[in-house]
């Protein structure tokens, strides 16, 4: 595994070759930082899903209840956040690769997520008001046959 002070000297030694390395005539300093931070930060982060993919395949991670309620049962709520937050992901993504550029997100998108988001939320608290129902103490009968208050 590669260590967080590996981790952060590449990033570093990155940053120190994009600084050195002419970007064309007429380049800023700042845009050269800017280019370098940019590359940095998109390096740390295939780090950190490189280090996610490899915890997942050798087991440190357990995605065997991804999406799955407090019961073990397949839940909806959790599916569907799933299924269209990548689904807006990888539309967002194959936007920037067409137009090189960072879109604008409609305010639509990101109405559907917090209602996705929402979703996933109220099937949790239902699930945690389930939980909680079967937690509490049945009253037990007396010899009358009255139920006694707990």
């Amino acid at each position: 595994m590669i260590t967080r002070y590996a981790t952060v000297v590449i990033a570093l030694a990155v940053i120190a070759a994009l600084l050195l390395v002419p970007l064309g005539e007429g380049t800023q300093p700042l845009d050269r930082l800017k280019v370098s931070v940019g590359y940095v930060l998109l390096f740390l982060l295939l780090v950190l899903g490189l280090q996610i993919c490899i915890y997942v395949a050798t087991g440190k991670i357990n995605l065997e209840f991804l999406i799955c309620d407090s019961a073990g049962y397949a839940s909806m709520g959790r599916f569907q956040l799933l299924v269209f937050t990548f689904v807006v992901a990888l539309s967002f993504f194959l936007v920037v690769l067409d137009k090189k550029a960072l879109p604008d997100v409609p305010a639509s998108v990101l109405t559907l997520l917090g209602i996705s988001a929402s979703t996933f939320a109220v099937s949790k608290s239902v699930d945690a008001s389930e939980k909680a129902d079967e937690e509490k103490p049945k009253p037990k009968d007396d010899a009358n046959g009255k139920k006694e208050q707990p």
